[in-house]
């Protein structure tokens, strides 16, 4: 993803299923090019992932309107 920075892709990301180490990676590449980054709304259901969407609400992420998966 740091490759984002030389491109105008905008990047559609679902969390489902990521290590922790992979859900920091992320946090920071949304801190640093929030503008190219896109999370998929799935990460509003999952009862585990709590502490990911209150850091997303903090960074101002942007939340899919749509899921990413089936």
């Amino acid at each position: 993803m740091d490759l984002l920075r030389y491109s105008d892709t905008k990047l559609n990301v679902c969390l489902k299923d990521k290590s922790r180490r992979e859900i920091n990676d992320l946090l920071r590449q949304i801190y640093l090019q929030p503008e190219k980054i896109r999370v998929c709304s799935c990460v509003r259901s999952q009862d585990e992932l709590r502490w990911v969407r209150k850091t997303l609400a903090f960074l101002n992420a942007e939340l899919s309107n749509e899921s990413s998966h089936q």
